[in-house]
């Protein structure tokens, strides 16, 4: 049962980021919204990991059956790909670059501002000979 409502909530929340998308015509998908709405909530720790834990370690583990449509879909269309195979090597080695790029950017604009914000504790050398 508990299963059942922590994907009720999942499912929910996706619901919304599509009603989202739906009623204001953002150009981002309704899931990517619902991702979106899910990150805030459990930011704000409206929404507890205990919530969702169960449910999302559910699909985690079976995560490499959610490609199963998509690897099927590239078989279909196989000759398209065969005939462009070049640009697409080409588009996926730099898109690789781009994001690596991008995520190691990230990771040090977002290292420099937890920096910044770190407390330093006071008088911490007169603690440390106590």
């Amino acid at each position: 049962m508990r299963i059942l409502l922590q994907l009720a909530l999942i499912l929910g929340i996706c619901y919304a980021g599509d009603l989202i998308h739906k009623s204001t015509d953002i150009p981002i998908p309704g899931n990517i919204l619902g991702m979106l709405i899910l990150l805030v909530l459990l930011c704000l720790k409206i929404v507890k990991l205990d919530h969702i834990k169960e449910v999302s370690d559910f699909f985690l583990k079976r995560l490499s059956f959610f490609f199963l449509p998509p690897a099927i879909g590239l078989m279909l269309v196989g000759d398209d790909v065969k005939s462009r195979w070049p640009l697409l090597l080409f588009l996926c080695i730099v898109l690789t670059i781009v994001t690596m790029a991008a995520t190691g950017w990230t990771v040090q604009l977002l290292s420099k501002n937890s920096k910044d914000c770190t407390p330093t504790p006071k008088n911490s050398s007169k603690q440390s000979k106590v």
